[in-house]
């Protein structure tokens, strides 16, 4: 396991930090470390509202890359508030294959201490969209 990945893991754990703004909204529960093909590591945190209008760390941290004018993301790694490495959820997937043209280069970080690395496309192999990166 390449140094990398611990130094995505510090990047996500340094963004963690639980808090409330309002009785209403969260934030910081999830956190997110991304790096992109420049090889700059970009972080986001989660927010989580009473209403529909919440925000994944990984979206967090996209959004924080293509700010910045980077398209492609090469690892990842997403962290619960007890700091345990989480999968991304099925809407996280999703977006991850709808953004990534290279989902079987996209890594993602399942447990750094097992050393265990899947692509992004082994989890979830069956994405419906995949017949339109064919074209």
């Amino acid at each position: 396991m390449d140094f990398l990945w611990f130094e995505l893991y510090d990047k996500a754990k340094e963004k963690l930090n639980a808090s409330c703004i309002s009785p209403f909204i969260e934030y910081g529960n999830n956190s997110c470390a991304i790096l992109g093909s420049n090889n700059k590591i970009y972080s986001g945190i989660s927010i989580t509202s009473n209403s529909n209008i919440n925000c994944s760390a990984e979206k967090s941290a996209i959004s924080s890359m293509l700010n910045d004018g980077e398209k492609i993301i090469k690892r990842i790694v997403i962290l619960n508030e007890l700091e345990e490495i989480i999968e991304p959820s099925e809407e996280s997937l999703e977006y991850l294959l709808e953004l990534c043209e290279n989902a079987d280069d996209l890594e993602v970080l399942i447990d750094l201490d097992r050393k265990i690395v899947k692509s992004l496309k082994n989890l979830l192999p069956d994405w419906w969209g995949t017949y339109r990166n064919l074209k």
